[in-house]
């Protein structure tokens, strides 16, 4: 019985310890400080979609290691997550038109321009006939116009 009340009490210690540590995000940490945010999340454990959007005084993104302008290749890295993202929330809506998420899901991509900023972190799986299909992304937009940091996680 001492050993019970004991590894209980253990893992109760290393438990509260855990807590102390939380994931700093890089991407958005290399931002700096936002004024606000919105996040909108559902799901759970590995499966689950998120939605952000963090709002920024003014950002610097001279030497930012994340941030890129977009290119070509980035634009359309960018639209296959978006769509693959939407199609996210169509389904979750589909099961739920009252979710969180679905109801302050608000991107309108008419405001992406040359003069905004990408950083695009994506995995895909290859199947058997050769074909691949998105697994996991997060995608952080960054709107220069209005400062503000559209973030889009999925991991289904």
């Amino acid at each position: 019985m001492k050993k019970l009340i004991a590894l209980i009490f253990v893992i109760t210690i290393l438990c509260s310890f855990c807590s102390c540590f939380t994931y700093e995000d890089p991407a958005l940490s290399s931002l700096g400080e936002y004024s606000s945010k919105e996040f909108y999340s559902h799901g759970g454990f590995q499966d689950y979609t998120d939605y952000g959007k963090y709002y920024f005084e003014s950002v610097d993104f001279t030497d930012n290691e994340y941030f890129k302008h977009w290119d070509m290749s980035t634009l359309l890295s960018f639209m296959e997550c978006l769509d693959d993202f939407e199609k996210m929330i169509d389904i979750i809506k589909e099961n739920n038109e009252n979710d969180n998420l679905v109801n302050n899901y608000d991107f309108d991509s008419s405001i992406v321009d040359d003069e905004d900023y990408f950083y695009i972190e994506s995995k895909t799986h290859t199947w058997e006939d050769g074909s691949t299909s998105l697994t996991k992304y997060d995608v952080y937009f960054y709107d220069i116009q209005s400062n503000v940091l559209y973030y889009f996680h999925n991991n289904i």
